[in-house]
């Protein structure tokens, strides 16, 4: 690792780790975390890029970076489905849309406490159907995601095959929160090497959106879903993750569907580390394995 990750993961330790709320979850808890993610965007320098908001029954923006190759990346921002903005993620945006020679669209999909399950689900397969409406091509889209967004491409690739949609041409999931119960092996091992989440936040989390639904329900978690017809897939996630092994489970869940996954875990980076990627020399590694996942899977016209 380096030592720019090394000192990363001592930072966040110290700062944004403690500053999950901790105790009994209520909804002001909830606001008070996704007000603090907002309150830090800007904190990562985004590359520059061209911003157009998106506004009616699909809200967003459009990340664009120089000329229009055709390719399109939908992103879902993270956030544990209560927090996050396609503004707090526009270093990541900013830098796909960049590296990829893509337009992105980030989706700003609504989110508890307001809103629970399955009007996230909803808002993603909208903007694939919009996207579709606009004449852009499934196999110059691809869908992307960090943790809970990672969750939310998992989920709207089970929905647009059971709607007879056509599939986009690949998915790139970072981190993903695929099991909302949260009861895998990295999620009680690695709560010490975990650098930004509180465990017991998230799981807490997990338990407010599963509510009274199946806790295996794979439109919640994917980890229990049938894969059989999904698009390529990559995925990251660091290896001291709490969700470590919920990006395991998505990569078996791939191969025994036989979809082709490429799976990347990388020793002790933070989650969702390709955010941090203006410093961090293995985020930009890692987006440039994403950027040419990207124009890989896709086709020109």
């Amino acid at each position: 690792m380096s030592w720019q990750g090394n000192l990363l993961n001592r930072v966040l330790k110290r700062t944004t780790k403690p500053l999950m709320f901790s105790g009994r979850l209520t909804r002001a808890r909830m606001g008070i975390s996704a007000w603090l993610m907002e309150a830090s965007a800007g904190i990562v320098p985004a590359p520059a890029a061209q911003i157009t908001p998106l506004r009616g029954n699909i809200r967003g923006e459009w990340v664009e970076h120089g000329e229009n190759t055709g390719r399109v990346i939908l992103y879902f921002h993270g956030g544990a489905y209560i927090a996050g903005s396609p503004r707090t993620h526009r270093p990541l945006t900013a830098a796909l849309a960049r590296d990829a020679g893509a337009r992105v669209l980030a989706l700003d999909y609504r989110q508890a406490p307001e809103f629970g399950f399955p009007a996230w689900l909803d808002d993603a397969v909208e903007a694939y159907r919009h996207l579709l409406s606009t004449h852009e091509r499934p196999h110059q889209i691809v869908l992307a995601g960090d943790s809970a967004g990672g969750n939310l491409v998992l989920v709207t690739l089970q929905r647009l095959r059971e709607l007879g949609l056509p599939m986009p041409a690949g998915a790139i999931c970072l981190s993903p929160w695929a099991d909302l119960t949260c009861k895998s092996r990295s999620f009680k091992q690695n709560r010490g090497s975990e650098a930004m989440l509180n465990a017991d936040a998230i799981a807490a989390l997990g338990l407010h959106h599963i509510g009274t639904n199946d806790p295996k329900d794979p439109l919640l978690s994917p980890v229990h879903a049938d894969f059989t017809g999904f698009p390529a897939l990559m995925i990251h996630v660091g290896s001291g993750e709490i969700l470590r092994d919920d990006a395991r489970a998505v990569k078996r869940a791939a191969q025994k569907a036989d979809v082709s996954v490429t799976y990347r875990e990388w020793k002790d980076m933070p989650h969702v580390f390709p955010l941090f990627h203006a410093f961090l020399p293995e985020a930009r590694k890692a987006l440039q394995e994403m950027a040419a996942f990207v124009v890989r899977v896709t086709r020109p016209d």
